[in-house]
């Protein structure tokens, strides 16, 4: 009778053991599908950017915790990609929100939020620009690249101008231009 007993109470224990197993890992994957959430899509064309929509660049400051964004219309080199080829431009940052429209862009940042440069062509060569602290842009470093030497859309955009933030993003930026 004892070996009844023990022989069910073990049975049981066993059964509720693998059950709780089994649900354990549905709950799991269920909470590990990937989402489309933050992109839009229209019929069934694929989704890109156009030329009228806005780039937003969000920067986290790790160092003191503030979120700084910058908006800008879309450069041309960006006009009519979709989101996967903005993820392969962007390699560094996350998508949040992808749209024709509109497409926010993510990064952290370590360090403070009072760090801003700009990349751009200055005689032709890239420069650095540094704002002080009456938000104006100053010289900071003119290097010896010229942007003749750089692919079309790289030009295109220190032509424009590149807003780097953060002492860390400005290094790794520079380091990819001059490679």
């Amino acid at each position: 009778m004892k070996k009844k007993v023990v022989l069910l109470a073990l049975t049981g224990f066993l059964l509720s053991l693998g059950l709780g197993y089994f649900f354990s890992v549905k709950d799991q994957e269920k909470q590990n599908l990937p989402t489309q959430e933050g992109t839009v899509q229209v019929g069934k064309s694929e989704v890109t950017v156009k030329k009228e929509g806005k780039i937003i660049y969000q920067y986290f400051y790790t160092k003191d915790a503030i979120t700084k964004e910058v908006k800008e219309p879309v450069p041309d080199f960006l006009e009519g990609l979709n989101r996967e080829q903005m993820q392969s431009i962007y390699s560094g940052w996350q998508i949040v929100y992808f749209s024709p429209e509109k497409v926010i862009l993510r990064c952290s940042v370590v360090g403070k939020s009072s760090e801003v440069f700009l990349l751009k062509e200055y005689n032709g060569y890239l420069a650095v620009f540094e704002e002080d602290s009456e938000k104006k842009m100053r010289l900071k470093e003119l290097t010896e690249v010229p942007i003749s030497v750089l692919p079309e859309a790289e030009r295109q955009q220190l032509i424009e101008g590149i807003y780097v933030l953060g002492e860390e993003n400005l290094v790794r930026l520079l380091s990819d231009f001059t490679s």
